[in-house]
């Protein structure tokens, strides 16, 4: 291309504009053929291009599924259960997104995963096996099908109660009430949060535009998926493998399961994130429930200071009287 002066007398460029004239006054415009060759039109993504991230949600969109029943009335119990605490009603799609927060274990993640699909292999999946219908009751309630409901918090077994026992005793009353446990509170753990209140907000300035309690649902999460998840284990050991468990034995691991929490978030704070804002997560976590009350003011950060939580006392017995 070169540029011409305009209106300098070629003869060329006083053709185009004779041309562009009588367009501009004609009272109907051309037909203008859009037509363009297959070779030309190219759609989609170049692969050297879309990542394996693009091209999964690109599946995902185009992708219609359709869910059970069970499924169905699960989602709608897990978000009334979530409503009703966090004031917040949650879509399916939040749902379904809260079974991976990080503040959730992978094993848990996939086991909350698994039962918002009633993908678990209890209760009424027995039910249509020839000579195993046995296996749909549950072995401690007489008569009682099972469903992940029932082995969560209905069920009248001894280990139920004395881990949800803990979790309660264990959760700083400063946060509010120990929320009952429900299936649909279970399923939704990921997407529950603790409202700072206007009297919290007044208190502490620094938060005072944080629409909820980091710290203190950061524990309710860890608190009711390790519990859930630990009742769980337990019944499969009992069923599965007929072990047997006492309230100590119980205890140990409940307290072991959440002391591994404390301590995986002690090492994201002092090596992977260091940074103030995992740092101040972590102590407002878990500075109420630590053995000592009075822990050093690096504690988080520095490994070398030995930290664990306060295990409540058991229940006394007529032995221990």
């Amino acid at each position: 291309f070169q540029w011409t002066k305009g209106h300098d007398g070629q003869l060329g460029n006083e053709r185009v504009d004779r041309l562009a004239s009588e367009g501009a006054h004609r009272t109907e415009p051309d037909k203008i053929d859009t037509y363009v060759p297959r070779n030309f039109d190219i759609q989609g993504a170049k692969l050297t291009k879309i990542s394996q991230k693009l091209a999964y949600m690109e599946i995902m969109n185009r992708t219609n599924l359709t869910h059970k029943r069970t499924t169905l009335a699960l989602l709608d119990i897990t978000r009334l259960a979530v409503e009703a605490l966090s004031s917040n009603q949650e879509t399916n799609e939040t749902i379904w997104r809260s079974c991976r927060n990080t503040d959730i274990s992978k094993n848990i993640q996939l086991f909350l995963y698994k039962a918002l699909h009633n993908a678990h292999r209890v209760g009424e999946f027995w039910k249509t096996i020839p000579d195993h219908e046995h296996r749909a009751l549950c072995t401690q309630c007489p008569g009682e099908i099972e469903s992940i409901s029932h082995i969560l918090t209905d069920c009248n077994n001894p280990v139920n109660k004395t881990i949800w026992q803990l979790a309660e005793a264990t959760w700083p009353t400063k946060h509010g009430t120990w929320p009952r446990p429900h299936i649909g509170l279970i399923l939704g753990c990921g997407a529950i949060y603790i409202p700072n209140t206007e009297q919290n907000r007044t208190i502490n300035k620094k938060n005072n535009n944080a629409p909820f309690k980091k710290g203190a649902s950061h524990l309710l999460r860890i608190l009711i998926s390790e519990s859930a998840y630990l009742i769980w284990i337990i019944r499969c050991e009992r069923v599965i493998r007929e072990s047997t468990h006492n309230e100590d034995s119980v205890r140990r691991r409940w307290r072991n399961a959440i002391d591994r929490r404390l301590q995986l978030d002690r090492a994201l704070a002092s090596k992977t994130r260091r940074n103030t804002k995992m740092i101040n997560k972590v102590r407002s976590t878990w500075n109420e429930v630590l053995l000592n009350q009075q822990p050093q003011d690096d504690w988080v950060t520095n490994l070398e200071v030995l930290v664990g939580i306060k295990l409540p006392r058991p229940s006394q017995t007529v032995a221990t009287r």
